[in-house]
């Protein structure tokens, strides 16, 4: 073919190309796929439920066994709070807090993926009972979330758990206005509208909640109607999906999923974010020898403190235990076990970061695999003594023994719990 009919044959192929909804017909017809749009959220959702089945049928028991003992210590110190909380600052103020929090970190799942920009595009004006399906779905979701939430602690804290017709009404109302807010986020052009927006959800959803919690009825349906005419306004305005934002915020959900499962088993291609921390990468390159016996020390070092979920996982749970024994240090030193065990378990998915290229360098499986062990029990240290100090400087309670007893906890998980699950050439390399 010469370069004529060659470059006419391009255009031709990018004209028809042009045309998604032309591609998306011609694709489903060669692989003999009928889809209706009709029934594409119900098989979108039941591919996403077995794959979801397959995981948690492997780690269900251990995924039971987690939340209760993390439940258990949760309402244990939560109830500790609440009584150091001065008596001016009422229950509710930190009620509506939490219930707040957790609305705010809400995801709006459509089961998308990536290719429907390409084949699903064309088809935007029939995908309405799709996007209802899944308002409802999410709203369903938030519902039970909130139910669940606000039973518990209105029968642990507040000592009334009758929750009665109206109060039913409030809460779908505040689950209704939180998902629509989450939804027009999507149509919000720079970062300082995305702020205002973020602003006017978090204050309208805590006021809302402090009103109802307060039994102040009229003052939330109030609040709560003001707030469903500004939504009827910015709803009213007639604009196309973004496409990209609805992806990126069912990727972000499923990943928030799968690293919930990675506590319990290897998920593989996890997708992770790094940042390049240039003064810690700087100080780490002093701190580590330079040595070959410190190679795979210094590889997992840097990886640690160049990935996202890792490195914010090591300073939330760090941040939270010098809270912690600052408000309650009595007992504080029990807390920091679980802070120094959550953070060892969390970090051992770590092992499966490194790259297959990197275990071709000559060191033993066995020095590499005490390499990511080491790591593992610096860090903690470094954690325990973190926490020590905060105990330290706020009272004389913190005695060397809490020291002595956090020190022999990191040995142990490091040498007898984390070496178990530790096999950083099995999961990467072929023998």
């Amino acid at each position: 073919m010469n370069s004529g009919l060659s470059n006419s044959y391009i255009a031709v192929r990018i004209d028809e190309m042009v045309n998604a909804s032309y591609v998306f017909s011609k694709i489903h017809e060669s692989t003999g796929i009928f889809m209706d749009i009709k029934t594409l959220w119900g098989l979108r959702v039941q591919e996403y439920y077995r794959k979801m089945f397959r995981y948690y049928s492997i780690i269900g028991a251990n995924v039971v066994y987690f939340f209760l003992i993390i439940s258990s210590i949760f309402i244990y110190y939560f109830n500790l709070f609440l009584q150091w909380i001065p008596p001016q600052i009422s229950v509710e103020v930190i009620l509506s807090l939490f219930v707040t929090y957790i609305l705010i970190q809400t995801k709006v799942r459509t089961f998308t993926k990536r290719a429907d920009i390409m084949f699903l595009l064309p088809l935007d004006w029939g995908l309405k009972s799709y996007f209802i399906k899944s308002f409802i779905y999410n709203f369903v979701i938030d519902v039970i979330k909130l139910v669940s939430f606000i039973t518990v602690f209105l029968s642990l804290f507040l000592h009334t758990p009758n929750i009665n017709l109206p109060f039913l009404f409030f809460i779908v109302g505040i689950a209704a206005y939180n998902i629509l807010m989450k939804w027009d986020e999507q149509w919000l052009e720079n970062h300082v509208q995305f702020v205002l927006h973020r602003l006017n959800r978090f204050f309208s959803i805590y006021l809302t909640c402090y009103f109802l919690l307060k039994n102040n009825w009229i003052f939330a349906l109030v609040l709560m109607s003001v707030n469903f005419v500004y939504l009827i306004y910015f709803i009213g305005k007639k604009r196309n999906l973004n496409w990209q934002w609805l992806i990126d915020e069912e990727e972000s959900a499923l990943l928030q999923n799968f690293k919930f499962i990675n506590l319990f088993m290897d998920v593989p291609n996890l997708k992770r974010f790094f940042r390049n921390r240039r003064l810690l990468t700087l100080i780490l390159k002093r701190c580590i020898p330079y040595s070959q016996s410190s190679t795979f020390v210094y590889l997992y070092s840097h990886l640690f403190v160049r990935y996202n979920d890792y490195f914010y996982l090591y300073l939330r749970l760090t941040l939270i235990g010098i809270f912690v024994n600052y408000a309650i240090p009595t007992s504080g030193w029990i807390f920091n076990l679980l802070i120094l065990f959550m953070t060892g378990l969390q970090v051992i998915p770590l092992q499966h970061e490194i790259k297959q290229s990197a275990l071709l360098y000559p060191i033993s499986k066995s020095q590499i695999n005490n390499s990511f062990l080491v790591f593992v029990l610096v860090i903690l240290y470094a954690q325990l003594f973190i926490l020590y100090f905060a105990m330290l400087i706020h009272t004389s309670t913190a005695k060397i023994y809490y020291l002595l007893i956090g020190s022999l906890f990191v040995y142990v998980f490091v040498y007898f719990f984390a070496s178990k699950r530790v096999n950083v050439s099995g999961s990467t390399l072929k023998e």
